[in-house]
């Protein structure tokens, strides 16, 4: 073989190595849903119901952006914020103490409930091939609180401060088909607080513009908040529901 020929199947099998890997150099994904929750359980330190606030459901939203590289001991990163607001109002049954403010029988009470928080999530790849496991840490940044009011007397808590949790993300895919379903799981527990937070879904992924892949989801998230210690606001409850959501990855 002639020292031309040499370095042109050289430079051949370079060209071919990064173009097969440029997806695997580093990755962006991105992506924003739309999560019908649930709402049940109580809040404050006087265990006043959800329910009985008028607070059952409604729709919230959600962002990602996650960041993958190959650098083995360098964690990937993502962050994803959750906007959680709602607000309602009920006729209330009997004398009540809500978030520390006593409120008589037939007040209409109007109850804002914010759980917004971002999740900075710091994970591995343990597996990357047909089956995926991501096994890491998040961090979650609670940003709200929760305030009633009657028109006269009214009270606030705040929801403010981290929190750290476990991180786990397994993934199969359908070869061939661009289907694949997922599930992830953030956990805190051995504190006062106790967060279960998990979803499963299905998705689809397709390549329809050269470079990037274009997904579609339908999952189920569940999340549960049994804080004691974090801020101001206690509670015990559980937001749970469908959602849909899309994704991109460059």
């Amino acid at each position: 073989m002639t020292p031309r020929i040499s370095k042109l199947l050289a430079a051949s099998l370079i060209t071919v190595g990064m173009s097969a890997g440029a997806d695997t150099v580093i990755g962006v994904y991105a992506g924003a849903g739309y999560w019908q929750g649930d709402y049940s359980g109580d809040i404050g330190k006087n265990s006043s119901s959800l329910n009985t606030l008028g607070i059952e459901d409604d729709n919230h939203n959600f962002y990602y952006l996650a960041l993958e590289h190959p650098f083995p001991l360098v964690p990937n990163l993502k962050l994803q914020y959750n906007d959680l607001t709602t607000k309602d109002s009920a006729t209330l049954s009997s004398n009540s103490v809500i978030l520390g403010a006593a409120y008589g029988a037939g007040s209409n009470v109007t109850t804002t409930l914010d759980l917004t928080h971002t999740d900075a999530v710091f994970y591995y790849e343990v597996l990357d091939n047909w089956v995926n496991l991501d096994l890491g840490l998040a961090v979650r940044k609670f940003d709200g609180s929760a305030r009633t009011s009657d028109g006269v007397t009214s009270n606030r808590r705040e929801l403010d401060g981290f929190r750290p949790m476990g991180y786990i993300k397994g993934q199969g895919d359908l070869p061939l088909t661009g289907f694949s379903v997922a599930a992830d799981l953030n956990l805190l527990r051995g504190l006062d607080d106790e967060i279960t937070d998990y979803s499963v879904k299905v998705m689809y992924t397709n390549s329809l513009i050269p470079l990037v892949d274009i997904g579609v989801e339908l999952g189920y998230r569940s999340m549960d908040l049994d804080l004691e210690d974090l801020d101001q606001l206690e509670t015990d409850l559980t937001v749970d529901g469908p959602y849909a959501g899309i994704s991109f990855h460059f």
